[in-house]
């Protein structure tokens, strides 16, 4: 049996409208769709996430954060003019492409993402867009900024194209991990070593001041002869202990009383000898 529609009986709708009764919603069973989104570390593992300038921190180290995890910026949208792409780099630190594109305003184009293989989702811009996972290069300003192997301007072209093609992100999260939340200290209070220099450090010293050319990492300065007296051993991580290569840093008397919590140094008469001498 088919029922009436009441809505079309004028008797009714007059009395509807004189109460100002308004119409029910529909009956029958609604179904509302709700998108389910990926979690945080999955989202950065695979496609990356756009983000705003105000989403990320700027660690104590220089690189990059996202909500508790360390990150890599980079361009997603790649114009395409008359098939010729140049595809982006991609950032490690927030280095000073990255404030020229913040004091242009053009921060918003970025995509942060923590995939440790080199593959980038990039975005061709054309006729029509095309989605593909390309092969980007690291920054050189980045790896400059976190100083990474030594790596400067200074060196020969090809030979800063060679350490880009050689840079692998799988070793740079060995040293600086992904999760932020999951670094802990290696020793608790009873068991840390005592942060003094070792017996042999002299020794140390002077084999890397060899192996390194007598030059400070940062400014390049060569200090041979009696002038290698300004040449300091800086532990990166501040543990004195830890005396692989990779967290030393031969620096120039004026350069390591630049690095943070070092302020002090330019007291020393010898930071005064070699300001001097420099002069």
């Amino acid at each position: 049996m088919k029922l009436p529609n009441f809505l079309d009986w004028p008797l009714l709708n007059n009395l509807r409208h004189h109460m100002a009764a308004p119409l029910a919603e529909a009956f029958g069973r609604q179904h509302r769709m709700k998108e389910i989104e990926l979690p945080v570390v999955t989202r950065l593992q695979e496609n990356g996430i756009d983000v705003g300038l105000e989403e990320i921190q700027i660690l104590s180290d220089k690189t990059l954060a996202y909500r508790g995890h360390r990150v890599l910026l980079y361009i997603r949208d790649v114009s395409n003019y008359g098939g010729k792409q140049e595809l982006p780099k991609f950032h490690l630190t927030f280095c000073k492409t990255l404030d020229g594109m913040r004091q242009k305003r053009r921060f918003e184009r970025y995509v942060v993402a923590n995939r440790d293989d080199g593959h980038f989702q990039v975005n061709l811009i054309g006729q029509p867009v095309v989605s593909k996972m390309a092969m980007l290069n690291v920054c050189q300003l980045c790896l400059v900024h976190i100083r990474w192997q030594d790596f400067h301007m200074g060196l020969a072209q090809d030979v800063r194209l060679g350490r880009v093609r050689q840079f692998e992100l799988k070793a740079f999260f060995k040293t600086y991990p992904k999760d932020l939340n999951a670094v802990r200290p290696a020793h608790t209070s009873d068991t840390a070593p005592l942060n003094d220099y070792p017996a042999d450090w002299q020794d140390i010293a002077l084999a890397v001041k060899k192996n390194r050319g007598y030059s400070c990492n940062k400014c390049r300065v060569n200090l041979n002869g009696v002038m290698a007296q300004y040449l300091h051993l800086h532990h990166r991580n501040g543990v004195k202990s830890d005396n692989v290569d990779e967290n030393l840093e031969l620096l120039c008397i004026r350069c390591h009383a630049e690095e943070p919590f070092h302020g002090h140094m330019k007291s020393l008469p010898s930071y005064q000898e070699y300001m001097q001498a420099r002069h």
